[in-house]
Order: structure tokens, then C-alpha cells, then sequence
């Protein structure tokens, strides 16, 4: 197994505390010194898609701003060698993050996967030239941002659902042309969510799409995460540790800001790594006896202290190969 640190540890989207900071270039080269120094060679980065405001930003989240600020994927993959970082293993791509930039692009619903495409597409291409293999997909905005967008029109949120399947289809084929693996996650607030990730699944070509179950948005949703771990590590390509203690009590997977509930006795969603309920040394057991060897995307998401954060993501993975090591004495 390959452990990836994911960027997705700064919340890179909100306009809350450190807004300004995370913009800036100086933000992200100290950023990218701490996971090396915590002994990560590899990372993942959730990219957006290239619009005016994030090309211009200081930030490597999106083709562009990389572009801008190192030349080309080429150009930031020497800046990374240098930094101790050996490559971008993985890049995410979020249809929330392209439903959040419909207000710049003007793109309709009606072309929103034709869109979706060139933006997966246009990552896959950066992912080549960074030392990469996996382009991590996240198909369909929210359930909540979809029912408003459609007026609660279920007929069309399942045509929607098949629309996103078709679109994960093609680029998983494109992908395979240029070496590059498709998976698809889960989260808890989208079509995806629990047990209907399943049922997606079987719209997709197996050849070219697999699946990274994520234990922590599988729990919120009410599905067996163990269960699914353990029914898809013999044909997971790559998987996805993020961890939780919430329960969604007062369907928050429903409204417009699901990672944010605004209701409710518990209001935060992600824990660092090992500080949730996951069993992850069940997990770790699951995949070792699948003979899992990609990669494990380590997912502190959103965390509210950011070096200790990446300390905690190291710890934790310190421990999990420590913990199955006396296991299997």
C-alpha cells in the first residue's frame, strides 16, 4: 500500500479564517515543506476547474495557477522533487466543484457533463506529467444544490444520475488511452451516497471505472463500511481513509451545506485521522488479506490545525502498519 497525503486538509473553498493566506503561494511551499518533513513522498490534490479567479490564485489547486506559477505540470513536479515530494500520485475532481463554478463559466445544466469532461480530462493530462496514476472522481454535485437546481424534480435527477454515469464512462476510457486509472468515491451528501454508490456501479464499465470506497462518508450514510471494504478490496484500484464521529440526525446530506451542518447537537464532520470512529485497523486488515497495493489517499479533510493535522496523518499510518505487523507475528 501507498500512503498519499491529501491537500484536501485545508479547506481551500470557505472564506473563513486564513482565507487570504490560503491564496497565497508562500501558503502552499510551507505547506508542501510540513508533508515532507512528516515523511510523505506522495500527494494528493482536489483541483478545481480553471476559472479567472482561481487561475490568478497562489494556490496549486487548479491546471492554471500551476501553469501560471511553474510553467507547466512538468515545471511544479521539479518544484516538488526538490521540496522531497516524489510526485502527485492522485488528483481529485468534484462535480461540487464544477457546480460552484457554473457562476463564472456560464455553462448550462443541460451541457454540464460536456464541462465536466474537459476538466477531468484537463487534470488526467496534468496527472501524465506529474509521476501520477490515479484521476479520483467525484460524479454529481449534492443532493441538496440538485433539488434546487431542479425543483425537486426526481425524474430528471435520475437522468441527471445516468448523464453523470455516461460522462464517468467516457472518461474512464480516455483515461485508460493515457495510462491514467478512473475511480469514483463516495460522499455522503451526493447520489453516490451509501448504499446507492452500489447501484452507480453498475451503470459504469468495470474496464475502465473502479471504485475507492471511503469509510468515513459510507458510516454517515448509514451503509456497512466494513462490509463494502471488504466486498470491493480484491478490485479497488485505489481507496480513500477519512474519518468521522457525526451522525447525520438531522439530514444535513440534504441541504446546501452538508460538510457545514447549521443544525444539530453535532455540528463537525471530518476528524483528523485516528481521532474518529473508524476502525481503520479493521480496514487495513480488510485490504492487506485483498492484497491491496495502490494507493491509500490519507484525508484529514478540513482540519482545524493544519501542521499537527499532518503529524496526526503521519502518526496515524505509523501506527496502522505497527498495529497489523504484531498482528500477523
Amino acid at each position: 500500500m501507498k500512503p498519499v497525503a491529501s491537500y484536501g486538509i485545508v479547506n481551500a473553498d470557505t472564506s473563513g479564517p486564513g482565507a487570504f493566506l490560503r491564496a497565497a503561494k508562500w501558503y502552499w511551499d510551507e505547506l508542501t515543506d510540513m508533508f515532507a518533513a512528516a515523511g510523505f513522498k506522495s500527494v494528493m490534490i482536489p483541483m478545481v476547474p480553471n476559472t479567472e479567479n482561481v487561475s490568478r490564485n497562489g494556490a496549486p489547486i487548479c491546471t492554471a495557477s500551476i501553469r501560471t506559477r511553474f510553467g507547466s505540470p512538468k515545471g511544479y513536479l521539479e518544484y516538488l522533487n526538490d521540496k522531497g515530494i516524489e510526485n502527485v500520485e492522485v488528483i481529485g475532481v468534484s462535480a461540487q466543484a464544477m457546480y460552484n463554478s457554473l457562476f463564472e463559466t456560464g455553462l448550462s445544466m443541460d451541457r454540464f457533463y460536456e464541462g465536466f469532461y474537459d476538466y477531468a480530462m484537463d487534470c488526467a493530462k496534468a496527472l501524465t506529467e506529474l509521476g501520477g496514476s490515479t484521476l479520483l472522481l467525484s460524479p454529481t454535485p449534492g443532493i441538496g444544490f440538485l433539488e434546487l437546481e431542479f425543483k425537486g424534480d426526481q425524474e430528471r435527477i435520475s437522468k441527471f444520475c445516468c448523464e453523470a454515469a455516461e460522462c464517468m464512462n467516457k472518461i474512464g476510457a480516455s483515461c485508460k488511452e493515457i495510462g491514467i486509472k478512473a475511480v469514483i468515491r463516495n460522499e455522503f451528501w451526493t447520489l453516490m451516497r451509501g448504499d446507492a454508490v452500489q447501484d452507480f456501479l453498475k451503470l459504469l464499465d468495470a474496464e475502465a471505472v473502479t471504485y475507492a470506497p471511503d469509510p468515513a462518508h459510507l458510516s454517515i450514510a448509514g451503509a456497512d463500511y466494513l462490509g463494502i471494504f471488504k466486498e470491493y478490496a480484491g478490485q479497488a484500484e485505489a481507496v480513500c481513509f477519512t474519518d468521522t464521529c457525526f451522525t447525520d440526525e438531522q439530514g444535513a446530506y440534504r441541504t446546501i451545506s452538508p460538510e457545514f451542518p447549521q443544525d444539530g447537537k453535532a455540528q463537525r464532520v471530518y476528524w483528523d485521522l485516528g481521532f474518529g470512529s473508524m476502525d481503520f485497523d479493521a480496514i487495513y486488515r480488510i485490504l492487506k488479506e485483498a492484497g491491496f497495493d495502490g494507493p491509500v489517499v490519507l484525508d484529514s479533510h478540513y482540519s482545524l490545525d493544519i501542521p499537527k493535522g499532518i503529524l496526526r496523518m503521519r502518526t496515524f499510518w505509523n501506527r496502522l502498519e505497527k498495529n497489523y505487523a504484531k498482528e500477523v507475528r
